[in-house]
């Protein structure tokens, strides 16, 4: 089976992981973490906070632009279940 045609082959496991996961953009205002979107959470939510400094990874304005465009939109394909399982990926890949 390719790859093109094992879309939608996951079966929905990795849709678990992608509605516990949530990436959100967030700056920093005396000292404290302030998120820049509205987050639906009760209070007392404990979330965890993995901090990436954009400007130390060398890309330009342009490719982090374009690193972001294609980001949404696999997470829009993501939505859409348009997802390759992950194991037919690396079958694929090892058979080369």
């Amino acid at each position: 089976m390719s790859l093109e045609s094992s879309r939608n082959g996951c079966g929905g496991r990795f849709l678990v992981y992608l509605d516990l996961v949530t990436a959100l953009r967030a700056h920093v205002v005396n000292g404290r973490i302030v998120v820049d979107e509205p987050v639906d959470l009760p209070d007392g939510a404990e979330v965890r906070v993995y901090l990436y400094d954009a400007a130390a990874d060398g890309m330009s304005k342009e490719e982090r632009a374009a690193l972001e465009r294609a980001l949404e939109q696999s997470i829009a394909e993501a939505d859409a279940g348009l997802l390759i399982d992950a194991d037919e990926v690396l079958d694929e890949l090892r058979s080369r």
